[in-house]
């Protein structure tokens, strides 16, 4: 039998072109249909998520004609993630768990003494929602080229270059990239996943569940908190004045994450550099939650941070030479391979 596949979009949104609130389900699944195909952008076999690149056509029949890929106008991508299974569900319910092996259609395997294993495919009656899809769209050609397979090489980012090189690169982003960051902070969308808000203007973020988690598994748990202030671009902007900011964060980042049951010795909050948006944000995960996002060359621990900045020197991410890895994709190369 066909392995039919259930869609989970407890927490999907997407930022349409004609609109900027939270879109609705019977929305999503209609853009859903009428997205059409065009190629693999990537994978990942360890996380078992797929990046797909097409286009949203005019209507779910338009197939036939073959609409060219334009980036910021129709442009798609759907990120295709099985979910993983819920041992407490699993627990809860023993009949549904004897009912899943017993759907089970085994296509090939094999034996060796004791050990055995096979492939094939389940019923998802039982298994319920077993797959995950985000889309961005219209998607932009940077969004494009960050999904896209790419070459990667080893920056070592010196005080110099940084302000030679990333500092004006940074400067030239257009505000129009992050207003989808505002719109957070101004509570004009997702202002029912917040889960956290210290309002002060100075010290003060949210802190909602990050689209990459689907807000369920608590093993799983990933947050994200974003700082009121707009002056803050990214790790190199923090210095001994924002101390208060950081120590906040990470008092009040126990407490959102009490709300999904993990406590505070359960608790990795790291800052990447380079990120993927230069207005400061923390990753806020479970210590069982292991990703590429959490690499040497990306994260930087928020208590090495803090750690870094008190006892070593006020100006310690000024004047500290700091690697990281870029792809060939990055805008950020390009610029650094014409400096270098």
């Amino acid at each position: 039998m066909d392995l039919s596949l259930v869609v989970s979009l407890a927490y999907l949104t997407f930022m349409d072109k004609h609109a900027s609130n939270t879109t609705t389900l019977p929305e999503i699944e209609g853009l859903l249909r009428r997205f059409q195909f065009r190629e693999v952008l990537s994978d990942d076999t360890s996380s078992k998520t797929i990046w797909l690149l097409g286009v949203i056509g005019a209507s779910s029949a338009g197939d036939d004609v073959e609409e060219p890929v334009v980036a910021g106008y129709n442009a798609a991508i759907v990120v295709l993630e099985r979910m993983a299974f819920s041992p407490q569900a699993i627990a809860l319910d023993r009949h549904a768990s004897s009912a899943l092996l017993k759907s089970v259609l085994l296509s090939t395997g094999e034996c060796n003494d004791i050990y055995a294993w096979a492939t094939g495919e389940a019923s998802v009656a039982v298994l319920k929602p077993d797959l995950r899809v985000a889309l961005t769209y219209p998607a932009t050609q940077k969004h494009i080229d960050k999904h896209c397979r790419q070459l990667r090489k080893w920056v070592s980012e010196s005080p110099e270059l940084y302000a030679r090189i990333t500092k004006p690169f940074i400067d030239s982003q257009p505000v129009s990239r992050i207003q989808w960051v505002y719109n957070i902070l101004s509570k004009q969308v997702e202002a029912e996943h917040i889960v956290f808000e210290d309002p002060d203007p100075e010290n003060g973020f949210v802190i909602l569940p990050d689209l990459k988690w689907d807000a369920a598994n608590s093993d799983n748990m990933y947050l994200v908190a974003i700082v009121h202030r707009r002056d803050l671009q990214s790790l190199r902007d923090l210095t001994s004045t924002n101390l208060p900011l950081l120590n906040n964060l990470r008092l009040k980042a126990a407490v959102a994450a009490q709300k999904y049951g993990v406590l505070p010795d359960q608790l990795r909050l790291y800052i990447h550099y380079q990120p993927s948006y230069y207005h400061l944000h923390v990753h806020i995960t479970n210590v069982l939650l292991e990703g590429k996002g959490m690499l040497a060359g990306r994260a930087h621990l928020l208590d090495s941070i803090i750690d870094n900045i008190a006892n070593i020197a006020s100006d310690y991410y000024q004047q500290s030479t700091t690697p990281y890895v870029l792809g060939s994709s990055d805008e950020l190369w390009s610029h650094w391979t014409a400096h270098s």
